[in-house]
């Protein structure tokens, strides 16, 4: 119907483009691609400036997946236009489309001189940025697109121009890119870093990257510290803060006799420092009415084990592991996250603890009494007990418990495995037999 309400328009207006385009979109979503095509090219070589028929073909040519021929299309638009704001952009984003970086960069600064808004200045920076991540020569890119983009951010700066987030962001990017870690920390902590306000902690985050690009291993701590103060169960905080303890404890750092430790404060440099602090965040997840969280007592798994790997007897203050991730399993066991949580710490229990570590684990899971009707196995009432089962059979697999049972132990566990899986299905049905979404 659209191509015959298209057809009855061009009998009176034969040089209606727009109805030519349109009755071209019908022709290509009839499956007549031939003919759509060469209808719109009648229109196209015309070079038309109306907004109605350019904008039919860019939806024509994205259908035909012809993305090169949008670009053809607002670059004659534009030739015929020069002042047009809205061509130009056009334009910058077809060329974007294609992957024409050298074009994007020289259409943002032409949008810029006709309206110059920062956001066209930094497509221009943005364009210079993507031509150097796209170049097969690395040098070329360090020492031609990059530096030409912090030179044009730069300016900006110093004019005092810069407006939004992204602008900075973008800064950021350049310098670290071309390895000027200072000058990048430098950003960060000054008035610009005042507008990384996006990501929770991003101003933060970045100066922790960098301080570890630059080895500043006690601004590192200092930092990390005062961030999980704020965010206890932030892991990535945790492992900067570990890092930045052992390396500072190898370089055999020592805070000055007077002043600040360094300028994001106290330094955390001895073992004893990282235990009291992490026995301090653990106390203070025990002492909660709601449920804790779990990074405190996974940054206890993770000192145990950095100090074990280096050989300090300081790791048997925190406690015995299989203990310990009995405890996190009475807390967490109800939860997938258990098994991802512990396997990376099972290497601490030793052999011998395997089994005493499962037959406690299985202890506290509540399961009925074995009968005819579940085949012998005892079962689970609600998902909770469900998921503290399934947690156990996970770490026991984990364990090689299972790979070390004998084939007819192997047959008789994977009987049971599937009596537990044809039980649990009912968790899943509700009380009128429809499932459970």
């Amino acid at each position: 119907m659209a191509v015959q309400q298209a057809e009855k328009l061009l009998k009176k207006h034969k040089d209606l483009h727009c109805a030519k385009v349109l009755k071209a979109i019908g022709l290509q979503r009839t499956g007549k691609q031939d003919e759509a095509f060469s209808l719109a090219q009648e229109v196209a070589t015309l070079e038309p400036t109306d907004d109605n028929s350019l904008q039919a073909l860019t939806i024509l040519y994205r259908e035909m997946h012809r993305p090169e021929l949008v670009t053809k299309l607002y670059e004659s638009a534009v030739r015929k236009v020069p002042s047009s704001e809205e061509y130009h952009s056009h334009l910058f984003m077809a060329y974007a489309r294609v992957g024409e970086y050298k074009k994007m960069q020289q259409i943002g600064m032409a949008l810029y001189k006709i309206v110059p808004k920062n956001p066209y200045y930094f497509w221009s920076v943005m364009s210079l940025v993507m031509q150097a991540i796209s170049a097969q020569d690395e040098k070329l890119s360090q020492t031609m697109f990059l530096p030409l983009a912090e030179r044009m951010v730069e300016k900006m700066v110093k004019e005092e121009k810069m407006e939004a987030e992204a602008e900075v962001q973008l800064y950021f990017m350049i310098l670290e890119r071309l390895g000027k870690y200072v000058e990048a920390l430098e950003v960060v902590r000054g008035q610009l870093g005042e507008m990384l306000t996006s990501e929770l902690q991003g101003r933060e985050s970045k100066s922790l990257l960098l301080y570890k690009r630059l080895e500043r291993w006690p601004e590192c701590n200092a930092l990390s510290l005062k961030l999980l103060l704020k965010n206890p169960d932030d892991w990535q905080f945790y492992l900067s803060y570990y890092d930045s303890l052992f390396h500072i404890m190898d370089q055999g750092w020592t805070p000055p006799a007077e002043g600040e430790h360094c300028v994001e404060g106290e330094v955390q440099y001895l073992v004893t420092h990282a235990i009291s602090f992490v026995e301090e965040r653990v106390s203070a997840e025990d002492k909660k009415e709601s449920r804790p969280l779990r990074g405190p007592y996974l940054a206890r798994f993770e000192l145990i084990q950095r100090l074990r790997q280096r050989g300090c007897p300081e790791a048997q203050q925190l406690g015995d592991p299989l203990e310990l991730m009995f405890q996190y399993y009475v807390k967490f066991g109800d939860k997938p996250c258990y098994i991802t949580d512990v396997k990376l710490y099972l290497d601490l229990l030793n052999p011998e603890q395997h089994v005493q570590f499962i037959n406690r684990l299985m202890e506290t899971v509540p399961l009925s009494s074995p009968g005819e009707e579940s085949g012998g196995v005892a079962l689970p009432g609600d998902t909770r007990a469900l998921q503290r089962h399934l947690c156990v059979a996970q770490v026991s697999r984990a364990l090689g418990l299972q790979h070390a049972l004998e084939p007819s132990g192997k047959l008789g566990l994977i009987q049971e495995l599937k009596a537990r899986y044809r039980h649990g299905l009912e968790f899943g049905v509700s009380e009128d037999g429809a499932p459970v979404l």
